[in-house]
């Protein structure tokens, strides 16, 4: 079943045209990356999904509504995203930061956060190895701990649906394989449906049940890492000469060559 459902968006900041008739279907309970070069309109995309923007024609369905008939409060209860960054306004304790994700579900909004809501947040935290930074600084936290905590309140927003912004460009290997780690394990424990926008293919082809490659702001492949991420595709896209080698359980490894070398 489709979480997500794209008809013919198109999207142009200004007289520069970024989403041209975008057609995409994307499939719920499924970690789904979404790649290509920079300017091809990915973050756009997303942005759109989000309602941040709105496409001047086409539609957007997220779970069988119409995106805009959904109100923005309505619409943050069915997706939550984790951005590459996020500026905090002020240096809010890491729980407090968590707890934002209670917000779309506060009856009124001068209402508090229950014990309910402070128990969401804390179950979270504790799953994504953070309880021993509930009182720490937001900003004194490392980039890789700062993502997790990203991730966590996403996680408290308890969305059927998870966007994920470059999520793992500012961090080193391990970190980044941590992230993705455990947005996979909620998505198989939980059922959640996840769309990650990625710029390292080799993350992409491990953690992705499904990418989409999008090239001048089109779908130009869609499949499993095996059938997207083939030598042709890269080159197409990325105008990149590569190598391509295949892990037991049948992952693709891309290995690049140097432009002029052999």
């Amino acid at each position: 079943m489709d979480i997500i459902k794209i008809e013919k968006l198109n999207f142009s900041y200004g007289n520069r045209k970024i989403l041209q008739g975008i057609d995409l279907n994307l499939k719920e309970k499924k970690l789904t990356g979404i790649l290509g070069p920079n300017g091809c309109g990915k973050s756009t995309l997303l942005k759109n999904i989000l309602g941040y923007l709105n496409g001047e024609s086409g539609n957007i369905y997220i779970d069988n509504l119409k995106s805009s008939n959904i109100s923005q409060k309505e619409k943050a209860k069915l997706i939550s995203l984790v951005p590459q960054k996020s500026q905090l306004v002020s240096a809010m304790d890491v729980e407090d930061f968590v707890l934002m994700g209670r917000l779309p579900h506060l009856k009124n909004s001068w209402d508090g956060y229950s014990t309910e809501d402070r128990e969401i947040a804390k179950k979270h935290l504790c799953e994504l190895e953070l309880e021993n930074f509930i009182k720490r600084k937001a900003p004194t936290l490392s980039g890789g701990e700062f993502q997790r905590v990203l991730l966590a309140r996403a996680l408290t927003q308890e969305t059927k649906i998870i966007l994920l912004d470059e999520p793992t460009s500012a961090l080193d290997l391990n970190h980044a394989l941590d992230l993705m780690k455990k947005v996979k394990e909620n998505v198989i424990e939980k059922g959640l449906s996840a769309v990650a926008v990625l710029h390292d293919l080799n993350l992409a082809a491990i953690f992705c049940d499904e990418i989409v490659m999008l090239k001048d702001g089109k779908v130009y492949a869609q499949g499993t890492p095996k059938e997207t991420l083939t030598v042709e595709n890269l080159k197409a896209i990325y105008d990149l000469e590569c190598s391509i080698f295949y892990t037991e359980e049948d992952i693709p490894y891309i290995i690049p060559k140097l432009k002029g070398g052999k």
